[in-house]
């Protein structure tokens, strides 16, 4: 009985150091919930509360666009080796699946546009293979096609 009583008073006191539940609200981004946090000791003698400012945190630096970019690119890159043709026991959710095959038929197309463009250079034809790439929607292979067409 006595054992019962300590379990319950642990668990009591548990309780009182969790963040209790104020209230929710439905935003156009999704759920917010405001909590009420307890105080919580981050090292001895450094007390935070909810009243007092939380440590500052310095943004992190920011990336220069073009390594943004190629990582982009790499990341479709793998996303379309590992779950493009992955069997059932590949560890690919169906919307990355979706995806790749959506990478892959886009970057299937992109490459049969630049072959196209590509021949018609050869054959000497700059007018029709800057109206091939502008058709095909890609603006910076018609600008390379005019490039090599003024050189």
């Amino acid at each position: 009985m006595v054992s019962l009583l300590l379990v319950l008073a642990g668990s009591a006191l548990l309780q009182e150091e969790q963040a209790k539940l104020q209230s929710c609200e439905m935003t156009p981004s999704g759920w917010v919930c405001h909590y009420q946090m307890p105080a919580v000791t981050l090292s001895p003698g450094v007390t935070l509360t909810p009243d007092s400012a939380p440590p500052r945190v310095e943004p992190p630096l920011a990336v220069p666009r073009s390594e943004t970019v190629d990582e982009e690119t790499g990341r479709q890159a793998r996303l379309i080796a590992r779950c493009a043709d992955a069997s059932w026991m590949a560890l690919c959710l169906p919307g990355d699946r979706r995806e790749a095959r959506r990478l892959r038929e886009a970057a299937e197309a992109r490459d049969a546009l630049r072959g196209e463009v590509t021949r018609l250079l050869s054959e000497n034809q700059c007018p029709g293979a800057i109206k091939a790439a502008l058709a095909g929607g890609d603006l910076a292979l018609a600008k390379e096609a005019r490039d090599f067409c003024k050189s």
